[in-house]
């Protein structure tokens, strides 16, 4: 279920932690990206930074559920993405798409329980 709080400029997405839901969650960025400044590319690399913090929370035969957050502020999107704690891809895997995603956002924040990615809207905020 989507909500969207106008007041706040926020959305919250809750979707089965499988994989093939991701494309939802990368559907919703879009949407909300098309609020913002962002180019193009900025855009691209921000679906790129959700898919592979989605992927570190989903698998084939989870019953579980993957959350996902985008909060539009004034400078800044930010995106929270959650799910459950055991992780499917290996280690390898899992610093490879830690590293791709610090390649694809300005802030980061890798907990067990989820990740926090901050783009900025403005170069000024950098």
């Amino acid at each position: 279920m989507t909500q969207v709080e106008s007041s706040t400029r926020s959305v919250r997405l809750t979707v089965p932690a499988k994989p093939e839901y991701i494309v939802l969650t990368r559907l919703a960025l879009s949407a909300v990206c098309r609020l913002t400044p962002l180019e193009p590319e900025d855009v691209a690399d921000l679906k790129l930074a959700i898919t592979e913090a989605a992927t570190a929370f989903v698998g084939e035969e989870s019953e579980d559920q993957l959350t996902c957050g985008f909060e539009l502020e004034d400078r800044q999107l930010v995106l929270d993405i959650g799910g459950p704690h055991a992780a499917t891809v290996s280690e390898e895997e899992q610093e490879l798409g830690q590293a791709i995603i610090r390649a694809t956002v300005d802030e980061c924040e890798f907990r067990s329980d989820g990740v926090r990615l901050v783009k900025y809207l403005s170069h000024d905020d950098q």
